[in-house]
């Protein structure tokens, strides 16, 4: 059977772990869920409702933008030090 492995920092593995806990799922059972389950019909779902999943869908970028969780770097600096640790 094929695997899959993506490295996360401490705080990412906390926080998707508690929100698999919060859904009644395993990690494995949430992360697949998000990944593979097709999003919802933007003709099917009010504005609130699609304001209410932007909203949880940004959350977690707006608290690391407010805690000062910048990233400086431009495209080309990223794909630069993609380059070098390919090299």
């Amino acid at each position: 059977m094929p695997r899959l492995s993506i490295e996360l920092s401490a705080q990412e593995h906390r926080q998707l772990k508690a929100r698999a806990a919060l859904s009644g799922q395993s990690l494995k059972e949430y992360v697949l869920s998000r990944a593979l389950d097709a999003p919802p019909d933007a003709e099917a779902i009010s504005d609130e409702e699609a304001l209410r999943l932007l909203t949880r869908l940004l959350a977690p970028r707006l608290a690391e933008v407010e805690a000062g969780d910048l990233v400086t770097a431009t495209a080309e600096d990223v794909k630069q030090a993609g380059r070098a640790r390919r090299a």
